[in-house]
């Protein structure tokens, strides 16, 4: 039988949305996506999941992160921590932590995808064959996130579940949507198997800690442009977790 999360859905909402400047959709060319992929603690998965996802076996989660020399509100970059969890049975990620580089970001990622994000810092760097990003958090927590032998690959290589937040329906029920940022077009790629995640300082109940790399699964990083569209419910079928895409 499939593990459900633990948090109830309705404290799952992210409330009080800001207005923004650049409402969804948005379409950003040239961006830099690193992803790495690890095994984690079964626990800190299902304490951190709502109860509408569960979670595949072994649990695993991925750090994204988006280098945008340019977008609606400037040059943007963010780290986003996901739980990869299942919804109808289907793949998809869930947004457990963000990281932005200033209050315009955390604003406009409110206001148009419905989660939170901490105002920190995200520096990212690429020399030759090695990616790193370093993610800072107001707690003091930092999380580098290196992918020093990356070997360059075909586009087909790059692929993204959807991304997953839990908001108020219509009405004001909670529900499902994706908000999948989606690549229209790859324009280089690599595939970063020896990436690994390294930790300092913060706080043990962050979710990032929680969520710590247990085991490296893999990592890739692409240059593309992409579209960030505005969010669409998931149908929800008949009881928890059921569903169609």
């Amino acid at each position: 039988m499939p593990e459900f999360g633990r948090i109830p859905a309705t404290l799952a909402i992210a409330r009080d949305r800001p207005s923004t400047p650049a409402p969804a959709p948005w379409e950003v060319a040239g961006v830099t996506a690193q992803m790495v992929t690890f095994e984690v603690d079964v626990d800190a998965a299902l304490d951190l999941l709502p109860d509408l996802l569960s979670r595949p076996a072994p649990p695993y989660a991925r750090i994204l992160v988006h280098d945008m020399p340019d977008s609606p509100i400037g040059p943007y970059r963010e780290a986003l921590l996901l739980i990869s969890c299942r919804f109808a049975m289907l793949p998809r990620h869930f947004v457990a932590a963000s990281v932005v580089n200033s209050q315009v970001a955390r604003d406009a990622n409110l206001a148009n995808w419905h989660y939170l994000s901490e105002v920190g810092s995200v520096d990212f760097a690429h020399e030759g064959d090695a990616f790193r990003a370093t993610i800072r958090l107001p707690s003091g927590l930092e999380v580098r996130v290196e992918s020093p032998n990356a070997q360059e690959t075909g586009p087909a290589v790059i692929r993204y579940d959807p991304l997953t937040v839990v908001a108020a329906d219509d009405e004001g029920k909670p529900g499902l949507f994706t908000i999948s940022a989606e690549p229209a077009r790859v324009t280089r790629a690599w595939l970063a198997t020896g990436s690994t995640v390294q930790y300092a300082g913060g706080d043990a109940a962050s979710p990032w800690l929680r969520l710590r790399l247990r085991n490296p699964i893999t990592g890739t990083i692409a240059v593309q442009d992409m579209v960030f569209p505005e969010p669409k419910p998931v149908r929800a079928g008949a009881g928890v977790g059921g569903g169609l895409p």
